[in-house]
């Protein structure tokens, strides 16, 4: 089956996408988009493979009516998954998946970071349960686990991390609100060297690292005022930050990242692949997704048209030519029930879950320019298979 739409071409966007949603192999682990609190695939991209890890599934269960403490409806509910140490491998050129190894321990979920062809992991969630200090590593040649040294400091929410010159570089997305410290790690010498110190507060959702530079997606600790933007809708928007190694902190004026449009933005996700940023965000009110893609560098924007679905938990991957991967997750819900304007609408195809390459062709356009919607300017292509 095959859906041609057409791009919005918003006054902030620089340039217009052409894209196709092709399908691919579908991922033959286990994990489901509702294991909390990991939804989506821990997965990481090296060298043309997807690696993804672990993953924790449903597994039946009996219900004692008469047991009002211990099997009331959402009670325990975790107790009801099984967590797998599997990992698997995607291969892209021949399209095709494999078993590639065992977690150290059976992994619910993780953030990866990938330096060269080993594999970084933190925020760690495995069973049983280990600190949020540690450091996993995984070498895709030699198919070797090391469990690293802890971080040797303490963080406020969520660890974030980034590579650049043999050096990586940490930070909690909550720092801001106390601690304000940026870590520097030397690979090479693998040694910690002089933390770097802001001149400006601030809370992150993302961070990318340049040559003399961190470029974070977030917001200013106490700028209340850009936490919300009003454009018809209440959208959840973040500012780029530039923080320089020397602590100096520029906020970039006149621009915004939408992540979303509710509080389920915090499960939207911001992907790094050189100096861009890749969006995947939930537009509710639309029952669709909203994919775009940022330069942080020269502040370039490109709206990529994505398929009319409010699907959520995905794990998304980025390569460098063009194309993105998006692997599982499921349907969003909104206050109880699916997002979903009309659910008998024969247009549009079915779709559970993804398994999807994304292809991205750029059309240049005027920045102030508006396109209207027409089904004959085929900018949008969607294949659908039978899942």
């Amino acid at each position: 089956m095959l859906i041609s739409r057409t791009i919005f071409i918003l006054s902030a966007i620089s340039a217009v996408a052409c894209v196709e949603l092709v399908p691919v192999a579908r991922y033959i682990g286990k994990h489901n988009a509702n294991c909390n609190p990991h939804r989506k695939i821990t997965g990481a991209l090296v060298d043309g493979k997807i690696y993804t890890f672990g993953g924790c599934y449903a597994i039946p269960y009996t219900v004692y009516p008469d047991d009002d403490e211990i099997e009331k409806p959402s009670r325990n509910k975790e107790y009801h998954y099984n967590v797998t140490e599997s990992s698997h491998v995607y291969d892209i050129a021949s399209d095709a998946w494999s078993f590639e190894t065992n977690t150290p321990l059976p992994l619910r979920g993780s953030s990866t970071l990938v330096v060269n062809k080993d594999i970084y992991f933190y925020n760690i969630n495995a069973e049983p349960r280990t600190s949020q200090l540690n450091l996993w590593k995984y070498s895709t040649d030699t198919k070797a686990w090391t469990e690293l040294a802890q971080l040797p400091f303490i963080k406020r929410g969520d660890l974030l991390t980034c590579h650049s010159n043999d050096k990586m570089y940490f930070m909690g997305s909550y720092d801001g609100s106390l601690r304000n410290i940026i870590h520097v790690h030397n690979l090479a010498t693998n040694r910690w060297e002089d933390a770097i110190y802001p001149d400006r507060r601030f809370n992150a959702r993302r961070i990318l690292c340049h040559d003399t530079h961190i470029s974070v997606i977030g917001q200013e600790v106490k700028d209340k005022a850009d936490m919300y933007g009003f454009e018809g809708k209440n959208a959840y928007r973040q500012k780029l930050i530039n923080v320089h190694h020397n602590g100096s902190v520029q906020i970039v004026e006149n621009f915004h990242v939408t992540l979303g449009y509710n509080i389920n933005a915090a499960r939207s996700q911001a992907l790094p692949v050189n100096e861009w940023f890749y969006t995947y965000a939930l537009n509710e009110q639309k029952n669709a997704t909203e994919m775009v893609k940022i330069n942080t560098l020269t502040l370039e924007t490109v709206q990529l048209d994505a398929p009319p679905y409010a699907l959520t938990d995905v794990l998304m991957l980025p390569t460098e030519n063009n194309e993105i991967y998006l692997f599982g997750g499921g349907k969003e819900k909104l206050f109880g029930e699916y997002t979903s304007r009309d659910p008998d609408d024969a247009a549009l195809p079915k779709i559970k879950t993804y398994n999807h390459k994304i292809t991205v062709c750029s059309l240049p356009t005027s920045s102030t320019s508006v396109a209207e919607e027409s089904v004959d300017n085929h900018h949008f292509k969607l294949q659908v298979p039978d899942n």
